[in-house]
């Protein structure tokens, strides 16, 4: 399901656009004629560079008028772009290997967050009276993932096999992640992957049990989520392509470094409170195009079956601009 968003200043966010010096981007772009184009995700916190963005001003500077679509997968953003209905969209490394693989014309045109086992953003979670503890605990059980085949399924089949388990076993079903906590204490699923901030909100009220932080399970640090347009558009639109990349990047750079200023605008985005966010892990956005962060989940995905081969990380990569 996909939902049209757009996303308003608010006085907290005000204030760090006039630290970073980002105030008059709007004014000085009222001259320039905007380009509208539609940028769709699920809206966690790894898409905190590009709201970020596009409430400083950032994008209008470059003469883009973004409108932030909501979407309850990746898969379906992909749908959306590929069908034309939208200029670009975000999805897990899984989703766009698997459009990769399949031949479906997307181009990958910037990575998009990054995971680093420092500071955790996701975990492997149960209900909270829930005793399992070991990957032996979950043979045979039911996992909640946001979308088949995807990332989080990656990331617990790794983690079961390489805690005892026998992750061929595991049974996966559809399971978005704003309703995993509640299917994890009504006990209609075993585990689930959850993102922050939904994740901290449901640790905080004691709904879930954060069990391990199961992306660790790929590698200490990775690209896990990609932007994409489709084939046709990045050929034909090539400027607003780079454009697009360069202000998400720029974003990304400054709001690794600057989470307190961004604290209260992903409450107004996830309506999860700002207290929970301003003590969570928060996710950190590449800020440059490097094969080598991709090259992790590909391997990975070939080792547990969720594609049929490996290859080079650069094979997808061959239309974003940067790649080095």
């Amino acid at each position: 399901m996909i939902a049209r968003r757009r996303l308003n200043f608010g006085p907290v966010l005000l204030a760090a656009m006039l630290f970073a010096g980002l105030a008059p981007a709007a004014a000085a772009a009222a001259d320039v004629p905007l380009t509208t184009i539609h940028v769709g995700g699920v809206l966690s916190d790894d898409m905190t560079p590009v709201i970020y963005a596009e409430r400083t001003g950032m994008f209008k500077r470059e003469g883009l008028d973004v409108q932030i679509v909501s979407s309850t997968s990746g898969s379906a953003m992909a749908q959306a772009v590929v069908s034309g209905t939208y200029e670009f969209g975000k999805s897990s490394m899984l989703s766009a290997i698997n459009a990769h693989l399949k031949n479906v014309p997307l181009a990958i045109v910037a990575a998009g967050g990054t995971y680093d086992s420092h500071a955790p953003f996701a975990a492997l979670c149960v209900a909270d009276d829930s005793t399992a503890s070991t990957g032996k605990d979950f043979e045979g059980k039911t996992i909640g993932s946001p979308a088949l085949n995807d990332l989080n399924q990656l990331v617990v089949s790794a983690w079961v096999d390489e805690h005892g388990g026998d992750w061929k076993t595991l049974h996966f079903v559809e399971l978005p992640n704003a309703t995993a906590a509640a299917a994890l204490a009504a006990h209609r699923v075993d585990a689930a992957v959850m993102l922050q901030p939904v994740l901290a909100e449901a640790v905080t009220t004691k709904t879930v049990r954060a069990l391990a932080p199961a992306y660790d399970a790929i590698a200490p640090s990775f690209v896990f989520a990609a932007y994409f347009t489709s084939a046709d558009y990045a050929k034909s639109h090539p400027d607003i392509v780079a454009k697009f990349v360069r202000v998400v990047y720029a974003a990304a750079a400054y709001t690794n470094k600057h989470h307190g200023a961004t604290a209260a605008m992903m409450a107004d985005v996830t309506s999860v409170p700002v207290d929970t966010i301003s003590h969570m892990p928060r996710v950190d956005g590449a800020t440059a195009l490097d094969p080598k962060g991709f090259q992790a989940v590909i391997d990975a995905a070939a080792k547990y079956h969720l594609i049929s081969a490996g290859f080079p990380a650069r094979e997808m990569l061959l239309s974003a601009p940067g790649l080095k």
